[in-house]
């Protein structure tokens, strides 16, 4: 039988292609033909054209190249009517596991644009905003940019969106017991979209939503649960800290170099030497030839802000110089979904 992988001059170029794909998907939501689309029926271009104000023949050749990829799935006796697929479901904003934002930044062109200066990158080994968008940061363009900014507050609470369905059912994270731990401290927490998941599954604790000052001031306290109250926190200020019993830093560490992640996690430790503290992170990373996200993201995060995934071995030496020891790992969805949660305490002094 003659083998069926494609020669490898075809993978590469699915490979170089792949950003077509990318942007094909962001336009199917961008353009609003996502919502548009009605579930579990075949929809016709013209009509979803008209209603989302777009050219009914470049609708359908959108829709018929996205039907090779089960974002939506091409009527098969007749052809061109096109119904939501299994990964086009969760690109429609009413979805529970909507990832409409996630894709929205990352497909956006302040994104998109600094991984063409990727080989910039690669000489200096320094993040490329200065040569992609004039700025020194990615947060001087956020502040410069407030449409972008938009949009990235949105992406980040689209991946919170997906990241807490998974602790929000126990039995995807079946390890994970909080429920007896007191008070529970998200520092940088965003929307406060993982607490009140924490705060229905394990009720008993009492919940602080720590976020910078200007963050803090565009929330309504009064929305949240009575076990969650708002604190204006900085985590490179020790004193804005508020002490609790558990920390959780989410996506926070591999926005940072190992000095800066020290400095974050010292600072922890100066307000309850006793504390934990669960790190949520992609991983665990696996180890040679082996795909995961955390591999392309140690890259994006390294090009957007000097920032990087780790491996294990490079998290616990961070760990040991912070004065905490892994204690426990805990998997989401049997280590199917991507993100992992680590749980480390203080290392006393005999143990240093």
């Amino acid at each position: 039988m003659a083998d069926a992988t494609p020669p490898p001059d075809a993978l590469a170029m699915d490979m170089v292609l792949a950003g077509w794909r990318s942007q094909a998907l962001v336009a199917f939501v961008k353009t609003g033909i996502a919502d548009a689309m009605k579930y579990g029926v075949y929809n016709d271009p013209k009509t979803l054209a008209d209603k989302c104000k777009l050219n009914a023949d470049a609708v359908n050749r959108l829709l018929r190249f996205l039907s090779t990829v089960n974002v939506c799935i091409e009527e098969e006796i007749t052809g061109g009517t096109y119904k939501l697929g299994v990964i086009g479901e969760v690109c429609s904003r009413s979805h529970p596991q909507s990832v409409t934002g996630a894709i929205l930044l990352e497909g956006s062109k302040q994104h998109v644009s600094c991984w063409t200066n990727l080989s910039e990158f690669l000489k200096t080994g320094e993040k490329v905003m200065k040569i992609t968008h004039g700025v020194n940061d990615y947060w001087d363009m956020c502040k410069a940019d407030s449409s972008h900014l938009k949009i990235f507050q949105a992406g980040m609470g689209g991946y919170s969106k997906g990241e807490a369905a998974m602790i929000e059912m126990d039995q995807l994270s079946p390890t994970l017991d909080m429920s007896k731990l007191g008070i529970i401290c998200d520092i940088g927490g965003g929307e406060g979209t993982l607490l009140q998941v924490l705060a229905q599954r394990f009720p008993k604790n009492s919940y602080i939503l720590a976020e910078l000052t200007e963050v803090v001031k565009n929330m309504d306290g009064t929305s949240f649960p009575s076990n969650i109250k708002l604190s204006a926190t900085d985590f490179f200020k020790k004193e804005t800290i508020p002490k609790a019993n558990a920390y959780i830093l989410k996506h926070i560490l591999h926005d940072w170099d190992d000095v800066s992640s020290i400095k974050i996690l010292e600072n922890i430790k100066a307000v309850n030497p006793e504390a934990k503290v669960f790190i949520l992170e992609f991983g665990p990373m696996p180890g040679p030839n082996i795909p995961h996200l955390s591999k392309l993201f140690d890259l994006h995060m390294a090009i957007l802000i000097s920032g990087s995934e780790r491996s294990q071995e490079e998290y616990n030496a961070l760990y040991a110089k912070s004065g905490y020891k892994l204690t426990t790992t805990h998997l989401l969805a049997a280590g199917n979904h991507p993100l992992y949660i680590q749980e480390i305490d203080p290392l006393y002094i005999q143990e240093i």
